[in-house]
């Protein structure tokens, strides 16, 4: 499976990145289809039971299977891939709440490879998969779907670990605190050609993604309607790239229906489009974000900026902010809200956004400089107070 967002445009980013060992490549046993085991919990069980043992190894599930559990499977405490195939699925089936899986000891490196993991109950973090300090999880073509934690992390919850998703699906997922699809508190997270939709933190931050302190990239995905209290699509606190990714359809009770940011933000080649907030309907800012060459556009705040909320450090290059909203009596900045700090905006443009005052750009505090940008056909106009943005006309 592949999601890809489109997005116009180029952008050339260096940053730095704590050091990790290379991924673990899945063994393939040629003998594979002779060698499945049982499609029953304890065959599983034992399975893993023995990886463990030997120092690790591949697992090959049977096709067409569930795998039903009625408690946690053992921990994988060294180098393990489960390798599925066609309709091959591990779901917790009992009514009491346990995750399926945890990643810990010294060498636990856990990869799943063509499967779905569902239902996922865990009484405080990681619904589906617990990731330890130092440990790796790393998933192609699989599905994790309907799991929940009373924690973080409704499908993951990575402490201080790895988490590596390619060609995969976090899906209708929810957390009772923050990051209803994948929480991480430090370490690595990579989304590359995946699709993180439909997760939701019930009273919390984060709906899809929800970053402490760690290092989140999101490549070529998809970010879609899920929701939370701050930062319904994604709430970063740690350092955070996006490139050529859809941000589209998330919901925010309170700030950043797309992304709120209070860390380090890069925004490249993407699309934060049609997400609602009371403040900040693309956009919530009180760190430092960079946006070049992607576009902010149909988002929807109840008061506050409805494209682009600021009022840290804001740098927008070769963007549009068109089309995004206001909605209440009295609200301001339809495409940008500036509340204090500095928003930066360069070859770029800021266009039929819509206030009740600032449709284009209104400035409360702080600075707003345009370079060779072009704000225009904002209603009822481009920039409020009078005169508060130089180069800026009404």
């Amino acid at each position: 499976m592949r999601f890809v967002a489109s997005a116009g445009g180029a952008v050339a980013l260096a940053l730095a990145v704590v050091p990790m060992t290379p991924v673990q490549a899945a063994s393939h046993n040629p003998d594979h289809e002779n060698n499945r085991i049982a499609c029953n919990a304890g065959a599983l069980t034992d399975a893993i039971n023995n990886a463990n043992g030997k120092g690790g190894g591949t697992i090959e599930l049977a096709r067409d299977c569930r795998y039903p559990l009625t408690s946690t499977l053992p921990s994988i405490i060294q180098p393990i891939t489960l390798h599925g195939g066609k309709g091959t699925s591990i779901e917790r089936v009992s009514a009491g709440m346990f995750r399926i899986f945890e990643v810990s000891g010294d060498a636990g490196f856990l990869t799943l490879d063509d499967l779905t993991v569902k239902n996922g109950s865990s009484p405080d973090n990681g619904g589906a998969v617990l990731v330890g300090n130092g440990r790796t999880l790393l998933l192609k073509s699989v599905t994790l779907t309907r799991n929940r934690a009373a924690g973080n992390g409704g499908a993951v919850a990575n402490v201080g670990g790895r988490v590596i998703l390619r060609d995969s699906k976090v899906d209708k997922n929810s957390a009772g605190a923050d990051g209803g699809g994948i929480h991480t508190d430090g370490g690595v997270v990579s989304v590359h050609s995946s699709a993180v939709n439909g997760n939701r933190a019930t009273v919390g931050n984060g709906g899809g993604v929800a970053s402490v302190g760690g290092y989140v990239t999101i490549t070529h995905s998809n970010v879609d309607k899920n929701e939370a209290v701050d930062g319904g699509g994604i709430d970063n606190g740690g350092t955070a790239d996006i490139q050529s990714t859809s941000v589209t359809g998330n919901r925010a009770s309170g700030n950043g229906g797309g992304v709120r940011n209070t860390g380090t933000l890069v925004v490249g080649r993407s699309s934060i489009n049609k997400n609602t907030a009371a403040n900040g309907g693309g956009i919530y800012n009180t760190g430092n974000t960079w946006i070049g060459r992607s576009v902010i556009k149909d988002n929807t705040a109840d008061t506050q900026g409805g494209g682009l909320w600021n009022n840290s450090e804001a740098t927008v290059e070769s963007s549009d902010i068109i089309g995004n909203e206001t909605r209440d009596a009295g609200s301001q900045g339809g495409g940008v809200f500036n509340s204090a700090g500095n928003t930066v905006l360069t070859d770029s443009t800021v266009t039929k956004n819509q206030a009740t005052d600032g449709g284009g750009i209104y400035r409360f505090g702080g600075a707003v400089t345009l370079n060779r940008t072009r704000v225009k056909d904002n209603v009822p106009n481009n920039c409020s107070p009078t005169n508060p943005v130089a180069g800026c006309v009404g």
